[in-house]
């Protein structure tokens, strides 16, 4: 055998001794070593509404540490303050022992002075919000001529130097521009009173009512107005409103009227007998019903406001009619 075939067998010889060796490295790295040092995972325990001693003790008893460099706080108007209100790993997840546990503290319900954001436009107001701790709240939106800028603060909720709650809203009121001097009157007829009258002050109108009786529009609700729709109208100037009804308020007595009538015992021996009341701008059904000829219908006394006027019909013929005033009270 020459020298550099012995060589060669002992290359060979050496090479794969190298790769039993890496074979058998690897098998121990990937395989055995893994099962020998494995540790069994545990459950980690719901630490939520546990004082901070508790949740140490807990994790302790299953295997697992509290992280004690990297405790958060929070302000919590539900939590008590020193017990947890948040935990990381989850509550009920599967981690390996000896894991850290970290969890956020409450801080209790912290109040602190709402910050004086009035006058401030809208964007600046928010950042002094959100730097004192505290959230936007609802805005709403209105004409200022003390505010004549565009969505500037006018008023907040709670207003400056309220102790608040850390965390909590604050609801504002925003400028919608000075109010123009120069409006286009709406139709307005057929609206109730209550959902315009704020609006037309919003606009700096003034109002000037009329009650007339009205057999079809809702007591309350506008018949007409003057100027009329469509009109050009100035800031400041009187809108007259002719509304369905009397100016009578919730402490007018009224008085009553009783509803006694017997049927005619003339024609078919049953008809229908209607008695209605009409005051007010409003007509109101209380008898509406089959009887009998020559039947007496009682009714309980209904009270009416004014000048009334009671109908009776038989067969929806109109076969009487009586008028009262308020000064016939009973």
């Amino acid at each position: 055998m020459s020298a550099n075939t012995f060589l060669f067998s002992i290359i060979k010889v050496a090479l794969l001794c190298l790769i039993v060796a890496i074979g058998i490295g690897l098998v121990i790295g990937f395989i055995i070593l893994p099962k020998m040092i494995r540790t069994e995972g545990v459950e980690v325990p719901d630490l939520a509404g546990r004082s901070y001693r508790q949740a140490f003790q807990q994790l302790q008893e299953v295997g697992l540490r509290l992280d004690t460099e990297r405790i958060e706080k929070k302000p919590s108007a539900d939590v008590p303050k020193g017990y947890i209100i948040e935990q990381d790993p989850l509550a009920h997840s599967q981690v390996k022992l000896n894991r850290l546990v970290r969890v956020t503290l409450s801080a209790g319900n912290e109040t602190f002075p709402v910050p004086d954001i009035t006058g401030k436009p809208l964007e600046e107001a928010e950042a002094i919000l959100k730097n004192a701790g505290f959230r936007r709240g609802r805005a709403a939106e209105v004409h200022s001529d003390r505010y004549p800028d565009l969505h500037t603060v006018i008023a907040q909720t709670p207003p400056p130097g309220i102790m608040h709650q850390r965390g909590g809203t604050v609801h504002l009121l925003l400028s919608l521009g000075a109010r123009p001097k120069v409006l286009l009157m709406p139709d307005l007829r057929g609206m109730p009173i209550d959902e315009v009258s704020d609006e037309l002050r919003l606009y700096g109108l003034g109002i000037n009512k009329n009650y007339k009786p009205h057999p079809e529009i809702p007591r309350g609700s506008i018949i007409s107005h003057e100027p009329g729709a469509g009109a050009v109208i100035q800031v400041g100037q009187t809108v007259t409103l002719e509304l369905s009804g009397s100016p009578r308020g919730a402490t007018d007595r009224g008085y009553f009227i009783p509803i006694r009538y017997k049927v005619r015992e003339t024609g078919v021996p049953l008809k229908h007998v209607q008695i209605s009341l009409i005051d007010d701008g409003r007509t109101r059904i209380v008898v509406d019903g089959w009887y009998k000829s020559g039947k007496l219908i009682s009714h309980l006394p209904v009270k009416a406001f004014g000048k009334t006027t009671l109908v009776v019909r038989e067969d929806g013929e109109i076969v009487k009619t009586d008028e009262f005033i308020e000064e016939e009270k009973n």
